[in-house]
Parts: C-alpha cells; sequence; structure tokens
C-alpha cells in the first residue's frame, strides 16, 4: 500500500496542470471532458486503493482513461489500441491494482513523446494455460535514445513509478509465493531502433461469476 501510495502524487499533478493549461487556453470544453475523464479515473483508483486484487476489466478500464487523458495532453500525438483475447475473461480474473499503468506511462513519457512522427501504443492482454500475459509495446525512440536525450530531469522523476512497481512486483512474489515475469525488451529493425516491448506474466487468479 506504502508503494502504491508514492505512485499517485505525480500522476495528479500532471493531470491538474493539464486542466489548468486547457483553462489558461481559454478552452472550457476541453477542460470539461478532462476533468470528467479524470474524476472518473480518480474514482476507480480510490476504490481500488484498499483491495489487494481486482477485476481485470476494472484494471482495464482505468488504464484506458489514463491513456486518453495522456493522448489529450499531448494533442493527439499517439494512437493507441487494447486487444483482449478471446479467452481471456476479463470479469473473471483478479490481479493486483496499477501493474500496468507506469510501463504505459513509460512507453509514452520516454518513448513517444520524443518521436517526432506520430506514435502508436499496443496493449495486448492473452492466456495461456493458467497464466495471464499482458504485452505492452510503442514504437518509441527506444531505451538508449531515450537515456542519452536531453532531458534527464524529466526522465529520471518519471522512471519512479516502474521502480516502485518493481519492488511490489518482488513483495507480492514473497507474500502470495507466486511468480510473476517481467521482460522488458527493445525491438530493433535492420539495427534501428523502433520501439520497446515490456512482458508481464502473471499466474491466473480466477474468481467464480456473480449469480445475477
Amino acid at each position: 500500500k506504502a508503494f502504491r501510495a508514492q505512485m499517485n502524487p505525480h500522476f495528479l499533478f500532471n493531470c491538474l496542470n493539464s486542466v489548468k493549461a486547457f483553462i489558461i487556453d481559454n478552452d472550457p470544453r476541453m477542460a470539461a471532458s478532462y476533468l470528467n475523464k479524470f474524476a472518473r479515473l480518480i474514482r476507480l483508483i480510490l476504490q481500488q486503493s484498499n483491495e489487494n486484487f481486482v477485476k481485470l476489466e476494472n484494471e482495464l478500464e482505468a488504464l484506458e482513461l489514463y491513456i486518453q487523458l495522456e493522448s489529450v495532453r499531448f494533442e493527439g500525438k499517439f494512437e493507441y489500441q487494447i486487444i483482449i483475447s478471446e479467452e481471456v475473461k476479463p470479469d473473471r480474473i483478479e490481479l493486483p491494482p496499477m501493474l500496468f499503468q507506469p510501463y504505459v506511462e513509460n512507453a509514452i513519457w520516454h518513448g513517444l513523446m520524443q518521436k517526432k512522427s506520430k506514435g502508436f501504443l499496443i496493449v495486448k492482454i492473452s492466456r495461456k494455460n493458467d497464466f495471464l500475459e499482458c504485452e505492452i509495446e510503442d514504437n518509441g525512440i527506444g531505451r538508449k535514445a531515450s537515456i542519452e536525450s536531453q532531458n534527464g530531469g524529466l526522465l529520471k522523476k518519471k522512471s519512479m513509478g516502474m521502480g516502485i512497481t518493481k519492488n511490489r512486483i518482488e513483495l507480492l512474489q514473497q507474500i502470495y509465493q507466486t511468480s510473476i515475469t517481467l521482460k522488458i525488451e527493445d525491438l530493433f529493425e535492420k539495427g534501428v531502433p523502433i520501439g520497446t516491448k515490456v512482458k508481464m506474466i502473471f499466474p491466473i487468479h480466477e474468481v467464480k461469476p456473480t449469480n445475477q
């Protein structure tokens, strides 16, 4: 819970700064739309704040709201797609909350925001036997170019979420005696970096459907 609490302040600060920018630009309609999405996201985060596990459908709803907010904030600099395979039942699978978001945030801020051309982010959720697999792939500038960029202060700040999540994963494995695999891969085409892929694999924690 302490690790999760550390992730929220810088996220809230960034979102509120965006609302302020819309107001300064005399765009009340966009500010209202942004605030509406922001309020829905905060409600989801608060609902999940005391839960050790949440339904995948709620986690994906919060993740999509976050991506939409970032897309608006960066004025459509990237497009995104969330793909869920047919064998995955989001209403029947539970997982620890807020594990995907830091890696999506990292893809946007480190890879796509610094890309000169249009960016693309794809999140794939699939099931392999008793394991849930999440892939987060971007066509950004790649980790090496990101580290070498001139925006060192921002990069240092935004990397905090990934460090906290790594610590959370280690604790979750100890507490629940489970295995969570995390792999970060640099993507290349003819030796040229074309993005980054993060793969997370969890043992599936399945719940019975509620009676209607």
